[in-house]
Order: C-alpha cells, then sequence, then structure tokens
C-alpha cells in the first residue's frame, strides 16, 4: 500500500514540475507605482494643499480656545460665579465642536485621498492585466503580500512607465 501511495504522489508531483518551466511570476509595488506616477504627483501636491487649508482653519479655531481658556483662568477668580460657569460652558460647548470639527476633517481628507488616487489604482489594475497577457504572466502579486522575492520579477518601473505615457 505505502508503494502506490508513493507512486502516485511521484507521479502527481511530475506534471507540476514540467509546468515550472511555464511559470511566470511577477510583482508590483501598488503604492509606488501611485506615488511615482505623473498623475500620483499631482494628486499628492493637491491633497497636501488640502491638508494644509484645513490644518490652517483648526489651527485658528485651536488658538481661539487656548486664548478664551487663558481669559478664563486670569478672569475666573474676579468674575461673579455665574458669569464664570456661562464662560466654562461657553468653552466647553467650542470644544466639543473643535473636536467633532478636526474628526470631520480627517474623514474628509482621507475619502479625498481615496478618490483621488481610486482612478489611478483603477488604470494601474487595467495595465497590470495587459502586462500580465501581453507577457504571459502566470501570476502578478502586489509587494505588500510578499515576504521576499528577486528584484528581477518587480513589474513596478513598467507599469509606471506605461501609465505616464498615457497621462502626459
Amino acid at each position: 500500500m505505502k508503494y502506490w501511495l508513493a507512486l502516485f504522489l511521484t507521479l502527481a508531483c511530475v506534471p507540476a514540475v514540467w509546468a515550472q518551466d511555464r511559470v511566470k511570476i511577477g510583482f508590483i509595488d501598488i503604492q509606488r507605482a501611485i506615488s511615482d506616477s505623473q498623475a500620483g504627483k499631482r494628486a499628492k501636491e493637491r491633497f497636501q494643499a488640502q491638508v494644509k487649508k484645513a490644518e490652517s482653519e483648526l489651527l485658528k479655531e485651536k488658538q481661539e480656545l487656548e486664548r478664551m481658556k487663558s481669559d478664563l483662568e486670569k478672569k475666573g477668580p474676579l468674575i461673579k460665579e455665574e458669569e464664570r460657569r456661562a464662560l466654562e460652558s461657553d468653552l466647553q460647548r467650542r470644544y466639543v465642536s473643535y473636536q467633532r470639527k478636526m474628526a470631520d476633517q480627517q474623514q474628509d481628507l482621507r475619502q479625498k485621498e481615496g478618490a483621488l488616487t481610486g482612478d489611478i489604482l483603477k488604470e494601474l489594475e487595467k495595465i497590470v492585466n495587459e502586462i500580465g497577457k501581453s507577457e504571459k504572466f502566470t501570476l502578478i502579486l502586489e509587494r505588500n503580500q510578499i515576504l521576499y522575492s528577486d528584484q528581477g520579477i518587480d513589474i513596478t518601473n513598467k507599469v509606471i512607465e506605461v501609465y505616464n505615457s498615457r497621462h502626459k
């Protein structure tokens, strides 16, 4: 029985050995392809401008909150209890509003970044499929899923070149 099992396993492996001559594997670093492509660089510049605008708006509000807090600390002992409580309540409301606005800005920026890179990603996927078919790749993987690989199978630069040539 063991003999038949060994013979079966040996014969089962023979086609896999023959097929190895025809297996062609490549990988692409999608993040690098996006960031190194011309469209990706433009998208990154636009995104950075939006981030700076959002940061400046939030910074103004934060400075106003800090000014209000400082004023309350200075005037607190000198003003009536009711007025102090009203100022503290106003400061607390504005701080909560600031936190919400900051969270909304972060979510909005993540969505904008996704929108800016989404179209690029779709086009890169098409190009990878075209290269895979034209160069007869058996498998093309994404770089972040690979622990080790020979750099000779990296098609990232080729994909970037094709993408840039189509989107001048």
